[in-house]
C-alpha cells in the first residue's frame, strides 16, 4: 500500500496536468488561427506553381519520400506525378483547408487537410530540398485534428445548437466561453513542449557546435556575421549584409538567441512569461526573416497555442462594461418564432464579449411595457428591436445593423450592411422576410406548441 501510494500520487498529478478541465475556446481558435495561417501561407508562397514546376525542371532528382510514394503508387516511385494529379489534391487540400477552418465535419476535414499538406511538403521535399519551418506546423495539424478543436467555434457545433433549440422550441443565452472539456489541455500543452524541445535543441546544438562539447565559440560573433554576410548575399537582404559587418552586434545578436532559445521553457512553468517570450520571439524571427529570409512564419502562429484567449476576452469584456457604466443593448424577440430561435442563437454563438441581452417579448412584456409604454407588442412581434444604451430603439433591418457592431467576429458583415443604398433596400427584404416567416412559421409553431 505505501508503495502504491506514491504511483497513485503521480497518477493523479500527471492527469491532473494533462487533462485538467480547460475552456474548449482556446482549442478552437487556435484550430482557425493555424488553418487560417497554412491556407493563406500555401497560397502566398507560390505552393501550387511550386508543384508543377519542379518535375519540369532538368538536372533535378526524384526521389519520393513514403507518403508521396504511397499515394503515387500508380505512376512508380522512379515517374513524377502528372500536373492533373498534383492540381487535384492541391485544390482538394484547399476546399478541406476551408471545411476546417469554418469546423464542417471538423475532424475529419483536419485530418485530410493535415495529410494533405504533409503531401505536398514532402513532394516538394522529394527533389533534394529539406527544410524544417513547416514541421512543427505539420504536426500540430495532425493534433488538432486528434482533438476536439471543433467542439465550439464551428459550423458543427452551431448546427447542434439549432437544432437543439429548435427540438425545445426556445432560445437560451449561451457563453461559449465557459464550455470546458478535460480533452482540451492536452493538444496545446503538447505544442508547447514541442516548442520547448526545438528550441532546446537548436541552442544546444549552437553550444556544443554539433561536436557534444559544451563551449560559447557559436558566440564569438563571428560566425553570426558569417551567416548574416553568406546569407544576406544569397538571398539579396541588404539588413544581412549591414550587420555582417559589425562584430560587436553580432556578439550581443548571438547571446540574446542563445538566451531566448535556452530559456524557452521558462514558459511552461511559469505561464505568465508568455507576455516575455511570445513578442521576443515573433521579434527573433522577424530579424531572422529580414537579414537571412528564413520563413519562420509558422512559429509565430503556432505561437497562438500559448496565448489564454478566453482570459483575455473575459477580462476585455468585464473591464469594459464596468468603465462604460451603461446597460448593454437590449434585443426583443418573438419568443414563439422559429425564424427568430434561429436568429438569436447565431447572434449569440458570435456574442464572444457578451456584448448584447436577448429577451421574448410575450415572456417579459409586462416590464417591458411599463419602461417603454410607446413599443406595441404587435409591432416587437412583426419585427426585432433594440434598445440601446441611451434608451434610443432601433427595429428591423437597422436593429440588425447595430447589433453587428456589437459583434467583432461579424464585423466583414458591415461592409454589405453599410453599402450605398443598403438602407433603401435593406428595409424592403428584412421586411419581406419577416412578413412570409411570420405567415409560414409562427402559426405551425403555435399549433406545434399547443398540441
Amino acid at each position: 500500500m505505501k508503495i502504491q501510494q506514491p504511483k497513485l500520487q503521480l497518477s493523479k498529478l500527471w492527469n491532473t496536468y494533462w487533462f485538467l478541465p480547460s475552456p474548449l475556446f482556446d482549442l478552437a481558435l487556435c484550430r482557425i488561427i493555424i488553418v487560417g495561417f497554412q491556407l493563406g501561407y500555401v497560397i502566398l508562397r507560390g505552393y501550387y506553381q511550386k508543384i508543377l514546376e519542379l518535375g519540369d525542371i532538368s538536372g533535378l532528382v526524384y526521389d519520393p519520400l513514403h507518403i508521396v510514394s504511397l499515394l503515387t503508387f500508380p505512376w512508380g516511385s522512379q515517374q513524377v506525378p502528372p500536373d492533373w494529379f498534383l492540381s487535384l489534391i492541391f485544390c482538394l487540400n484547399f476546399i478541406l483547408g476551408i471545411s476546417a477552418l469554418i469546423g464542417f465535419k471538423t475532424n475529419l476535414s483536419l485530418m485530410l487537410f493535415a495529410i494533405g499538406n504533409l503531401f505536398i511538403q514532402s513532394y516538394i521535399f522529394s527533389f533534394g530540398s529539406h527544410h524544417h519551418p513547416q514541421a512543427l506546423l505539420l504536426i500540430t495539424l495532425f493534433i488538432l485534428a486528434l482533438s476536439p478543436s471543433g467542439s465550439v467555434l464551428s459550423l458543427d457545433d452551431l448546427l447542434r445548437k439549432l437544432q437543439t433549440n429548435m427540438k425545445k422550441q426556445r432560445f437560451l443565452p449561451f457563453n461559449l466561453l465557459n464550455k470546458k472539456s478535460e480533452f482540451a489541455r492536452w493538444p496545446l500543452l503538447t505544442v508547447q513542449w514541442l516548442f520547448a524541445l526545438v528550441y532546446s535543441s537548436a541552442a544546444l546544438h549552437k553550444l556544443t557546435q554539433g561536436e557534444g562539447i559544451l563551449s560559447t565559440d557559436w558566440m564569438n560573433g563571428y560566425t553570426l556575421q558569417y551567416f548574416l554576410t553568406n546569407d544576406g548575399l544569397r538571398w539579396g537582404s541588404d539588413l544581412g549584409i549591414w550587420l555582417g559587418q559589425h562584430h560587436t552586434l553580432a556578439v550581443i545578436l548571438s547571446w540574446m538567441a542563445i538566451i531566448f532559445e535556452a530559456t524557452f521553457f521558462l514558459v511552461l512553468i511559469f505561464p505568465r512569461l508568455v507576455w516575455v517570450y511570445i513578442p521576443a520571439g515573433i521579434g527573433f524571427h522577424t530579424g531572422i526573416y529580414l537579414a537571412q529570409r528564413a520563413p519562420f512564419f509558422p512559429f509565430m502562429a503556432l505561437y497562438s497555442v500559448f496565448m489564454p484567449w478566453t482570459w483575455m476576452i473575459k477580462t476585455f469584456s468585464s473591464r469594459k462594461l464596468h468603465s462604460s457604466g451603461q446597460p448593454k443593448p437590449e434585443i426583443l424577440y418573438d419568443g414563439l418564432c422559429p425564424l427568430c430561435i434561429r436568429s438569436m442563437t447565431v447572434l449569440c454563438y458570435f456574442d464572444w464579449f457578451q456584448r448584447l441581452n436577448y429577451t421574448p417579448v410575450e415572456a417579459q412584456w409586462a416590464s417591458i411595457q411599463k419602461t417603454y409604454p410607446d413599443l406595441s407588442l404587435d409591432a416587437c412581434l412583426a419585427e426585432m428591436h433594440l434598445i440601446l444604451p441611451d434608451s434610443s430603439i432601433q427595429k428591423g433591418f437597422f436593429a440588425f445593423r447595430e447589433i453587428i457592431r456589437y459583434l467583432p467576429p461579424l464585423w466583414p458583415l458591415l461592409i454589405l450592411l453599410y453599402f450605398p443604398g443598403a438602407s433603401i433596400l435593406g428595409p424592403k427584404i428584412y421586411g419581406f422576410v419577416a412578413s412570409r416567416r411570420k405567415r409560414l412559421t409562427r402559426c405551425s409553431f403555435d399549433n406545434c406548441s399547443l398540441k
